[in-house]
């Protein structure tokens, strides 16, 4: 059992001890339970995450099932660096598919997502997650317009967060990044990486029982 053992520790000995701590439990082959607050050390060191919530079992699985298909809004947001933008949409089925709207962008849905979330009674409005890393800067096309709010450079990528209306959607790019803070640029989302949940219940409405 280990909780918390690293939290005292700074930066680059916590980075050292993550990987003894996780090649001497593989060596040793026993079964250990790591408690932690932070996400890069469950993602980093676990075969199986446990994601917990005021006392309540959120997800458990491994970290790639946890990162690739989160079950809740919880999940989405805490598991994942930087996290996952999250941005309200009306859900829309019309003659040619499915759609997210919102009063700047309408994006449309794949179709196998579209009918999972229908299957799954998606209400009017939800809530669509896509990570920094599935946005990209484009110079023509796009799905939406939104304006350099500030630039955070992170070595090899910069982490930019633009705004529009009155949300905000973080984009990792590759450094050095070219924009200027007040620019306004074009985002192009992967469509294939769009997250669905539904604001009541906070549950993807992708998931498949």
């Amino acid at each position: 059992m280990f909780d918390e053992p690293l939290s005292n520790l700074d930066a680059k000995l916590r980075l050292r001890m993550r990987g003894e701590i996780k090649r001497l439990q593989e060596d040793l082959g026993i079964t250990s339970v790591y408690v932690t607050h932070d996400q890069v050390e469950a993602m980093t060191m676990a075969s199986r995450i446990a994601v917990m919530n005021k006392g309540v079992l959120q997800a458990y699985g491994t970290p790639e099932q946890l990162y690739e298909r989160p079950d809740t809004l919880f999940v989405a947001g805490f598991i994942g660096a930087p996290p996952m933008n999250f941005i309200s949409a009306t859900f829309v089925k019309g003659e040619e598919g499915y759609t997210l709207r919102t009063s700047s962008f309408a994006i449309p849905l794949p179709e196998e997502k579209g009918r999972v979330a229908e299957a799954n009674n998606a209400p009017s409005q939800v809530i669509m997650g896509i990570r920094p890393e599935d946005v990209r800067v484009v110079s023509e096309g796009g799905d939406i317009q939104a304006e350099v709010y500030v630039v955070e450079p992170l070595g090899r990528e910069d982490l930019v967060t633009f705004k529009f209306d009155q949300e905000e959607i973080r984009v990792l790019v590759p450094a050095p990044f070219r924009g200027q803070v007040g620019q306004v640029m074009r985002l192009e989302l992967n469509k294939d990486k769009i997250h669905l949940f539904d604001p009541e219940t906070q549950r993807s409405l992708l998931r498949r029982e």
